[in-house]
């Protein structure tokens, strides 16, 4: 199982970019549960990093979709972004020089950094970066969050001018995101099958064994990286053989968050030092929700909605589906972000869940009994499995409905459905949610990415005030109203927020010790995946 591929395979579902930010304070908590051994100096050049995934990376142009885990980790490797996220989550330019704005947040100037080439020699210039902002405003899975946008020009060649038809103070943070990665334009448009980028490493091929191989770029614009040789994307379809293969020395790295992998991590690093564990404790991770349809019965009825809140035991559901890997998810906003608000996570009230579950039946004339669309995962079907029992006493009947991600894509975009089990929420910015409650109120779109249905005026001017400055205080109190008003208001049922590691061999140097191009440390994870430039190994 891995459950960021089921991110990406509901991406249709959730639409929400995944790499945002915009914190106020320092986010980078990384740790490593065995310190590497310092006695030798470095950096050294040279080597091969074998890399354990569970898929191959298949889907390089940036805009094809939210990526995997394994996309991601090689696209971070042959790409670069216009702007990074520095160590205090701050996006800072990367392939940008400077990034500037008019007054209103309507203009923004961006400026590219000389000297920076593709893996096929050609230049990097403003007509390309136009290219592929324009691509990003018209693919499927970013065009509502680009929106805004209302032109985009490139009137000299160092130089690109976006101009947005509102203010949105928060643009920054979407170029440090998977809009912000610059490819040529034959690989957007996914005209060829070896992706051409400017990151550190260029596509080579896929060997014998069915490897991705990415090799050394040797002109690469950040003088004297990378400092590996070549990278090995390899595929592993089980867990427990990826981890099995990083301790055993088959593989120098691989991500995981199966819970069961997840414990079985946790014993080894306490007893000895075959691994090295990195985690990000502060970092925006994947939730697990049930996703209501506010637009058709049950949940067109707020007491249906809190009937079934009360009901949940959000504890017992990490405990035997999760084996207490990750933390009760609070809201959409993780509790160790500058952005997150509490209101509060109710305990289960059977009581309080009975009356309002005989208030539905008193409105509507009718027992309490609906459907939840289960995606093929098996954790995911294990949480359905308990939050059916645990309703089922409350007079609350679920039918589970098992089903792929294509199909939940298309019932949960359509509103063909009454409830779903999803996973999101992981942005570290609360802005790019702004699609998914996107709509006209009492009005019910055939085709929208509100797959809810739930449309509130006080939560889209909560956005629009957070768009209309730049004063993190206010944005602050902005999304104060914006979770407030989902706290109440019940959209989604937040249940567990997933907890995802990177672990690696001994041997590896600076995993999670980078500089972005404008000189700052840089963050040392995003997601499950690290930079890879810098990495190199000890011998």
């Amino acid at each position: 199982m891995n459950l960021r591929l089921l991110a990406f395979a509901l991406v249709g579902v959730l639409l929400v970019v995944v790499s945002c930010s915009g914190s106020t304070t320092s986010t980078t908590d990384t740790t490593e549960s065995a310190p590497p051994n310092s006695a030798v100096a470095g950096p050294q050049k040279g080597g091969n990093l074998d890399i354990a995934v569970p898929v191959g990376a298949t889907r390089w142009s940036p805009i094809s979709g939210d990526w995997t885990t394994s996309e991601l980790q090689g696209a971070r490797a042959v790409y670069d972004r216009l702007m990074e996220r520095d160590s205090n989550d701050q996006p800072v330019p990367e392939l940008l020089s400077k990034i500037t704005t008019s007054a209103t947040f309507s203009i923004w100037t961006l400026t590219i950094r000389p000297g920076v080439s593709f893996h096929d020699g050609s230049a990097l210039d403003s007509s390309i970066v136009k290219f592929n902002l324009e691509a990003q405003r018209m693919a499927p899975s970013t065009s509502e969050l680009l929106s805004p946008i209302s032109s985009v020009e490139a009137p000299d060649p160092t130089t690109v001018v976006v101009t947005m038809s509102s203010p949105w103070s928060t643009f920054p943070e979407v170029l440090a995101s998977r809009v912000g990665t610059i490819a040529s334009p034959a690989t957007v448009l996914g005209f060829n099958d070896a992706p051409i980028g400017t990151g550190p490493f260029s596509w080579k091929g896929i060997d014998a064994i069915g490897a991705t191989v990415l090799v050394k770029n040797p002109n690469y614009w950040k003088k004297g990286l990378p400092h590996l040789d070549s990278i090995r994307l390899i595929s592993v379809a089980e867990a427990n053989d990826r981890v099995t293969g990083v301790i055993d020395g088959s593989f120098a790295m691989t991500s995981v968050d199966e819970p069961r992998q997840l414990s079985r991590i946790g014993d080894l690093s306490n007893r000895d030092s075959k691994l090295t564990v990195f985690e990000d404790r502060n970092a925006e991770k994947p939730k697990v929700a049930i996703t209501f349809n506010t637009g058709r019965p049950p949940f067109d009825r707020l007491s249906a909605r809190r009937a079934v809140m009360m009901a949940t035991d959000k504890s017992e559901i990490l405990k035997q589906a999760f084996d207490s890997q990750g933390t009760i998810a609070r809201g959409m906003v993780s509790d160790t972000s500058p952005w997150f608000t509490d209101y509060g996570t109710p305990q289960r009230d059977v009581a309080q869940a009975k009356k309002e579950v005989e208030e539905y039946t008193k409105e509507t004339g009718v027992p309490l009994t609906f459907q939840l669309l289960v995606p093929p995962d098996t954790t995911m079907a294990r949480v359905a499995s308990l939050w059916r029992v645990q309703l089922a006493p409350i007079g609350i009947d679920v039918v589970l409905v098992p089903a792929d991600n294509f199909s939940i894509t298309i019932s949960t975009l359509t509103g063909q459905y009454q409830s779903a089990l999803t996973l999101g929420f992981d942005s570290p910015h609360p802005d790019t949610y702004e699609p998914i409650f996107r709509g006209i109120p009492a009005e019910q779109a055939a085709i929208s990415s509100n797959i809810s249905r739930y449309v509130n005026p006080v939560i889209t001017r909560a956005f629009a005030d957070a768009r209309s400055t730049n004063d993190l205080g206010k944005q602050v109190d902005d999304y104060k109203i914006l979770q407030e008003q989902v706290s109440v208001d019940l959209p989604s049922l937040f249940l567990v927020q997933l907890r995802e590691v990177v672990i690696g061999s001994p041997k590896l140097r600076d995993v999670t010790q980078w500089s972005t191009g404008s000189g700052s440390t840089a963050l040392g994870q995003e997601g499950a995946t690290v930079s890879l430039a810098q990495v190199w190994i000890a011998s």
